[in-house]
Parts: C-alpha cells; structure tokens; sequence
C-alpha cells in the first residue's frame, strides 16, 4: 500500500519548489513504500552534467528545483539541445521501456538544481506492476516527443535570426515570469538550442538589441512583454515569408 504523498509523510517534498510539489504528489501518489523509500535528493551546481550519452544508467532522475538541458551529440557529429525541461519528467524511463541499457542524451543544468533520484531497478519494477504509474511515464513521455515533433518542423521553416526569434518566443511563453524573461545562456548554448553558428547568433543579437527586441541586463537577455510581443510578429512574418 503506498504512502499518501505528503510532505509529512514524504519528506523529500519539502525540499522541492513550492511550484513543483503538486506536480510531485501526483506524479507518486500511487508509489508504494519501497519506492517512495528509496528516494534520495542532491544538490548540484549550475553547468554540471548529470549523465552523459551513451554510459550506462542505474538511476532515474526528477528536478526538483532548477533548469536542465537535454542534448543529443550524434546529429552529424554536432551537439543538438533538444530543449529546457522545468515541468515533471523522468530523465531515463523512456530508456527503461526502450529496453536500452545506455542514455540516449547527455542531461546537464543550466542553473543550481534538486535532483531527486529514484534506483532504476525500482523504479522499473513499479511501472511494471502499476498500470496507473505506467500510463503516467508513458503520457509524460508523449508530450515530450509531441512537442519535439513540432519543434523540430517549425525549425525546418526558419533561418538565421528568425530562429533565435523564435526560440525567445517559446522560451517567453514557457518560462516568463511576470512578463519577463531573462536568458543566462551562453552564446554557445544558443548556438545548440538553435543549429546556427556562434558568429550568427552574435549577429543576431546585437541585431535584436538595436531594434529594441532584446534588452542586456549585464551578462544576462532580457525580454519583456512588450519585446516577446515584436519578437513574434518577426517568428510570424518569417513563416510566411519562408511558406
């Protein structure tokens, strides 16, 4: 019989953004005491890789706390950040139902993170006698490659600074915070995120900045409502100009 996920009763939810907790209780509520058991928590840095591509994985992670990036380094031997996570994933479940024994991406954080890890065997042996926590992974697992379908074609209609545009304008939707979004990344980081060279992005922001696009707030980018706004009626009349 599981445990009623609570932070009285789950203590590692305490631990975790108040804005993630919800999402948390949920994703457990029907995890049985050897599971919710076996639970651990880390902190980790910013900049630091939690697993690369190809080694082998004994554990499942969640964050708690924090940004991450996923990055995929086989596409034509360039590295492809496939996008930011903040909402409820399991990083290493969709390997575990692939049967794969290796990650298939290399996870890193973007900020200081909460990891909250779960033994794989474990983890692996609840989705496989829980229908309910199965049908879960596997919807959560679902949004993702949806989303990374759309992704990918709306990037296979833009070039040059219309992609950047278009990834501030997804990055603003997903993450603002009171109509503002500000971007730490490296320029290499969005070099990755988007497919176009450092030179380019550089380019383009410098570009963005003297158009009133983009703001610079020492080494961070910041975006308003109003700036998200002229970014992107720029995304959609470069649709139009590329259809």
């Amino acid at each position: 019989m599981g445990k009623k996920c609570s932070k009285e009763t789950v203590p590692f939810l305490t631990k975790i953004h108040p804005d993630k907790r919800e999402e948390f209780s949920l994703y457990f509520k029907t995890a049985p005491d050897w599971l919710l058991d076996a639970v651990t928590v880390e902190e980790v840095k910013k900049g630091t890789t939690v697993f690369h591509e190809g080694e082998r994985k004994d554990t499942i992670y969640f964050i708690g706390k924090g940004l991450v990036k996923v990055t995929d380094n086989n596409i034509h031997g360039m590295s492809y950040n496939h996008r930011l996570f903040t909402k409820m994933y399991a990083y290493g479940a969709m390997e575990v139902l692939m049967e794969v024994e290796e990650h298939c991406h290399t996870l890193q954080t973007l900020t200081d993170c909460l990891l909250v890890k779960v033994p794989e065997n474990k983890f692996e042996r609840w989705i496989h006698t829980d229908i309910t926590a199965l049908k879960q992974v596997s919807k959560l697992m679902g949004e993702y490659l949806f989303s990374q379908a759309c992704s990918s074609r709306d990037f296979l209609f833009l070039q040059g600074a219309n992609r950047l545009a278009w990834l501030f304008v997804d990055w603003h939707e997903k993450y603002a915070q009171n109509g503002i979004l500000r971007i730490s990344s490296v320029r290499q980081d969005l070099s990755d995120f988007t497919g176009i060279c450092v030179r380019t992005v550089n380019r383009c922001l410098r570009k963005f900045i003297n158009e009133g696009y983009i703001s610079r707030k020492g080494s961070d980018i910041e975006i308003n409502q109003k700036q998200y706004l002229l970014l992107k009626e720029s995304t959609e009349e470069g649709f139009r100009e590329a259809i």
